[in-house]
């Protein structure tokens, strides 16, 4: 049995239930990953951006003061709340 096959697959294969392979299959990806060891981080270490959404760039008490209620919900820059998708390196401009 390979190691790339779906639980479909391998219930298919031993003749048994989806739902049994997939209790199977969980219990051993989740030994596999409490043994892998946590990276070690050396020299030069590259990270992305990070936007996080919390009122006026993480001061709700600007927001109320331009008359806003809630902070980044209510916003005009994110009118839906939430995460706001990531901009292109093009309309940073």
């Amino acid at each position: 049995m390979g190691l790339n096959l779906s639980n479909a697959q391998i219930a298919k294969e031993l003749d048994l239930n989806k739902d049994d392979v997939q209790q199977m299959t969980a219990q051993l990806r989740q030994g596999i990953v409490s043994k892998k060891p946590s990276p070690t981080l050396r020299d030069e270490v590259e990270c992305d951006e990070v936007y996080i959404v919390a009122g006026h760039k993480g001061k709700p008490e600007e927001v109320v003061k331009k008359g806003g209620k809630g902070g980044a919900e209510n916003s005009k820059a994110n009118p839906g709340g939430g995460r706001l998708p990531p901009k292109s390196r093009q309309s940073l401009g």
